[in-house]
């Protein structure tokens, strides 16, 4: 993984303008939004340090430090499983999520999986992990396309944590100028 300073010209900063939040993107700015993953966060995250990787299809952002302490928080976009070839991909970039869970702590994971947990690649993902929305009533809210009422949509965006995290609150939420809802 390779350092990246905070992003001054992501689009989503206008949206929490005055909020407080830094962005760090895993892509030059010109590239396409799903060749990677843009990550905000908070002022009250602290020192984070952040750092994009290339082991997955697409880069992905590793956050570490401040609120975190020992835990690390990715942001992730998975290939589609489109076709023979880019399914190879998402199976490959799902293995390294679940490599990620033999980590200590385990991991916060979130991200575009591509996936619904219907998906068999997906389900045996979570043998290492759960969805932060198990258990909140929100485990079968669609976040796409957001063009569609949510229980029309699939939910193909999640935030996975280790299995004996407690979820205290979890949100699908519209967002302006996206074809998902955010999680």
């Amino acid at each position: 993984v390779h350092p990246v300073e905070p992003a001054e010209q992501v689009e989503l900063l206008p949206l929490v303008a005055g909020l407080g939040y830094r962005a760090w993107a895993s892509t030059a700015p010109g590239t396409s939004d799903g060749e990677g993953v843009v990550l905000l966060a908070s002022a009250r995250m602290g020192a984070l340090t952040v750092a994009s990787g290339r082991e997955m299809r697409h880069r992905y952002l590793r956050a570490t430090g401040g609120a975190l302490g020992a835990r690390s928080f990715y942001a992730v976009h998975p290939e589609a499983p489109m076709g023979p070839v880019r399914t190879g991909w998402w199976r490959s970039d799902l293995a390294h999520v679940e490599r990620w869970y033999a980590e200590a702590p385990g991991p916060i994971v979130a991200g575009d999986f591509n996936a619904t947990a219907d998906n068999a690649p997906f389900r045996a993902l979570l043998r290492r992990c759960r969805s932060a929305a198990e258990g909140t009533g929100r485990g079968l809210v669609g976040t796409f396309p957001a063009n569609l009422p949510w229980w029309c949509g699939i939910q193909i965006d999640h935030v996975l944590v280790p299995t004996e995290a407690t979820t205290t609150h979890f949100a699908v939420l519209p967002i302006a100028g996206s074809d998902h809802r955010a999680v």
